[in-house]
Order: C-alpha cells, then sequence, then structure tokens
C-alpha cells in the first residue's frame, strides 16, 4: 500500500479499503484459539486489506496510456547488445528499447534466457481460491485455521464478501474439474469452524480456481546489462505471507526510483535495483516456505508440536515477525538530493 500511494495509483481505489485488518490469530479447526495478537498499530502505518485482482489491475491500468498496453501476444527471445534491448513476440513483432524488464511470472522467458530454464520447486502443497458473497462477523480479522495437511482461511473484502483459500497436502499436477474440487473441499472441510465450510457452499463451483504453489531459490543475480527481471520472475514465492505481488509492487518502484536516479546510465540503474532488492525478496521467500512448510504438517507428533510451539510463543515475538514483514517500506518514490536534473528517464 505505501507503495502504490508513492505511484499515485487512482483515488477510488482507496476507498475499496472498507475492512482492514485489526486482528491476526491463529487457530485448529475445531475452534482453538492458538495465539492472536492487535496488528491495527501496525496497519495504521502500512494499511492492510484484501481487494480483487480485477480492482487492483484497473487502478495499475489507468495510470498508463492506452497505447502502451498490448496483449495477446506472447514474448519468445530477448536480445540486447551494447546499446539496446529487444524482445522478439511469438507474433513475428520485436520491440527495442534502451531496457528490457521481464515481468512474466513463474514460467518467465525473460529468466530463462538470462539464468537457464531450471523448474520450479513444488512446495508440496495445491490451493483453491475463490470470491464469495457471504458475510462475517469480525471484519477485522486475519485469521489461519489449521489441521493434519490442511489449512484454509476467509478473508472479507467488504461487509458482504470474502476471499477464502484452502491449501492440502497433494501431488503436483492433479486434474479435477470444477464439481470435482467442490467435492473434496466439502469432504476435507467439513465442519471446520470459523466460516470456511459456509463460504464454500457460497460459491458457485465453476468459480473455485486450482493452483499447485511453486517457488523458486532466491538469485544473487537477475539483471545481465540491459536486461532485468521483476516480480515472480525474479523472485517467485509462496502465498503464504500474502506478499507476492507485494514484492511486485516493491520492484517497481524501486526500479522507477533507480531510473529517476540513473536515467542516463540504465544498466547502472538495473544494478542498483536489484542491488536494494536482493535481501528483502530472498527473506520472504525463505521465510513464506517455511510457514508453509509449519502449516502444512501433517504427522499428528509434529502438528501437535507445532501448535503447542505456536501457543506457547510470545504474542510479542510473533507481532515482531509479522511486523518486519508487513509494514516493510522500500522508501520514497524520489530521494530528496539524490535526482540527476540532466538524466532523462530510460526508455522500457
Amino acid at each position: 500500500v505505501l507503495s502504490l500511494a508513492e505511484l499515485g495509483v487512482a483515488e477510488w481505489f482507496w476507498r475499496l479499503r472498507t475492512c482492514p485488518f485489526r486482528w491476526a490469530e491463529t487457530a485448529t479447526a475445531t475452534g482453538r484459539v492458538l495465539t492472536g495478537f492487535d496488528v491495527s498499530a501496525m496497519t495504521v502505518k502500512a494499511p492492510a486489506f484484501v481487494v480483487r485482482r480485477a480492482d487492483l489491475h484497473r487502478a495499475l491500468v489507468e495510470q498508463l496510456d492506452p497505447s502502451t498496453v498490448t496483449l495477446g501476444t506472447r514474448a519468445t527471445r530477448v536480445e540486447q547488445t551494447g546499446r539496446a534491448a529487444t524482445v522478439r513476440f511469438a507474433d513475428g513483432r520485436e520491440v527495442t528499447g534502451d531496457v528490457v524488464v521481464g515481468a512474466d511470472g513463474l514460467h518467465s522467458v525473460v529468466r530463462a534466457g538470462l539464468v537457464g530454464d531450471d523448474p520450479p520447486r513444488y512446495s508440496g502443497e495445491t490451493c483453491y481460491r475463490g470470491l464469495a458473497r457471504f458475510a462475517v462477523a469480525d471484519v477485522g480479522m486475519l485469521r489461519e485455521v489449521q489441521a493434519p495437511g490442511r489449512r484454509c482461511a476467509v478473508h472479507p473484502i467488504d461487509a458482504g464478501h470474502v476471499y477464502w483459500w484452502a491449501t492440502r497436502r497433494s501431488a503436483p499436477s492433479v486434474v479435477e474439474s470444477a464439481d470435482e474440487r467442490a467435492a473434496v473441499l466439502e469432504r476435507l472441510f467439513a465442519g471446520w469452524r470459523f466460516g470456511f465450510p459456509e463460504a464454500l457452499a457460497a460459491t458457485p463451483a465453476p468459480a473455485i480456481l486450482k493452483n499447485d504453489l511453486f517457488d523458486r531459490r532466491p538469485l544473487r543475480r537477475w539483471s545481465a546489462g540491459r536486461v532485468t527481471l521483476l516480480g515472480d520472475a525474479a523472485h517467485p514465492t509462496t502465498p503464504n505471507l500474502g506478499l507476492g505481488g507485494c514484492l511486485a509492487i516493491e520492484d517497481a518502484l524501486v526500479l522507477a526510483r533507480a531510473f529517476d536516479e540513473h536515467g542516463a546510465d540504465p544498466v547502472r540503474a538495473l544494478q542498483q535495483y536489484e542491488s536494494e532488492r536482493r535481501d528483502r525478496t530472498a527473506q520472504v521467500v525463505r521465510m513464506s516456505r517455511w510457514f508453509g512448510r509449519l502449516g502444512s504438517l501433517t504427522h499428528p507428533v509434529a502438528v501437535r508440536a507445532r501448535d503447542l510451539a505456536t501457543a506457547l510463543t510470545p504474542t510479542t515475538v510473533t507481532a515482531a515477525a509479522f511486523g518486519r514483514a508487513v509494514t516493510y517500506d522500500p522508501g520514497p518514490l524520489r530521494r530528496h538530493g539524490t535526482m540527476d536534473p540532466d538524466s532523462p528517464p530510460a526508455a522500457t
């Protein structure tokens, strides 16, 4: 949110913040709360809330000249010289600029050209997601509910709608029809407390999404010359901290600032961007993977030990770790005294 504000995202977008998080907790499927703490002080500094992906996309696109956005084409190759970089597309087109920024996701073509096409790491979990017309009483609650090999959450979007997710241990690439997805979730989460079965029942089966959860090991370098990576192309992470999209937005701000400061030397700008983002993104990738492993334990002894450790850990410790992750501030778009007035921004 701090980065979106710096980037000047549309004013109407901020009016969607009808259900900011005020409390965070972890609970069991039977209704036992293991830990909980007040996050209202943190979210005053860095507001945390859920919005529809389509609303975020619309708010971002509104900041652009429509003629600069092309849909329905696929990048196939990136080339560069000492003076320019070029993207080639499947339809035969090519675009040349001062730099190429690959923001093309987990299976990035740009990344493959830079660091190789190694397969991503499967986390061992598959994730189901949905939106439902469903009202919850505790609209300020951020709660994860856990049981052996399964976990879920119901997050309010506004007073009458929720976003929900659920994970289970699974082999990768298991194909399920819409009805099978609904049936699997109904069986695995039957009788769970805190509203998930009710939110699931309010979701049409064809609207349930299913995705296996992957990440990649953090890179030491993701730029070469005039080509760099951004978001999941650079540092794909599992969604256990809810920070994947946030990292991409932070990247965008830091990259824009680097161009602002070193526009006459785009290679230097990309080096600065990478150096400022490396540690933060690697930390989130590692922490998110660890949280996922912990949350998806299946052995009864390991689950009991996890629940006991969660309950006994001082809430000040848990809150501090949460706060470091979600209140991170990459800084302003322009740093006073650093902009070179003779350096035009680089073309991208």
